[in-house]
C-alpha cells in the first residue's frame, strides 16, 4: 500500500499539467478488470494486455502528443503505471523508447509493488526528484481496457 497526495496551485513555479486525454482499446472489456470479493478488490489482468497496449499506444500517444507540437522525443521522462513488468516493456518497446524510459517505472513497482492508483504519482515523485528534464508523460491503464495520459510540462 501506499499514500501520496498532490498539490496543484496557481502560479509560474513547478511542473505544469498541460492536458489529459484518455482511451478504450476497443474488444477488450473482459482483459482487465476489478471486481470486489470476500477478501476486498480482486483484480483481473489478463495475459493479453501488453499485447494490446502495443498494438494500440503509439497511434494514440503520437496524435495526443502532435495536438500539442511534440513528438515522443521531446519527452524527457516517462511515468509508466505498471500493472507489472510486461506492461513497462509493451510502452517501452512499442513507442521504441529507450530502455532507461522505463527505469523509474520499474524501480518503482520493484521497491513498492503495484499500489493501483498512488504507483504514479510515486513515479513521477521520483522524475521531479532526479530532476528528469520535462515535459513528461504520465501513462496509467484500467478496466476497459482503457487508458489514460497526463502531458506535465
Amino acid at each position: 500500500d501506499g499514500a501520496a497526495a498532490t498539490v496543484v496551485a496557481l502560479g509560474d513555479t513547478g511542473p505544469e499539467v498541460a492536458t489529459t486525454a484518455a482511451t478504450i482499446i476497443p474488444d477488450t472489456i473482459d482483459v482487465m478488470g476489478w471486481r470486489i470479493g470476500d477478501h476486498g478488490f480482486e483484480m483481473t489482468l489478463g495475459a493479453e494486455v501488453p499485447e494490446h497496449l502495443r498494438a494500440n499506444l503509439p497511434t494514440w500517444i503520437e496524435r495526443t502528443l502532435a495536438s500539442h507540437d511534440l513528438s515522443i522525443d521531446a519527452i524527457g521522462g516517462w511515468a509508466i503505471h505498471p500493472g507489472g513488468p510486461r506492461v513497462i516493456d509493451a510502452v517501452v518497446e512499442s513507442l521504441n523508447l529507450p530502455e532507461d524510459a522505463g527505469a523509474t517505472s520499474r524501480s518503482v513497482l520493484r521497491e513498492h509493488g503495484n499500489m493501483s492508483s498512488v504507483t504514479l504519482l510515486f513515479i513521477l515523485d521520483r522524475l521531479a526528484r532526479a530532476a528528469v528534464p520535462r515535459p513528461w508523460v504520465g501513462l496509467a491503464f484500467g478496466p476497459g481496457l482503457a487508458g489514460e495520459f497526463l502531458l506535465i510540462r
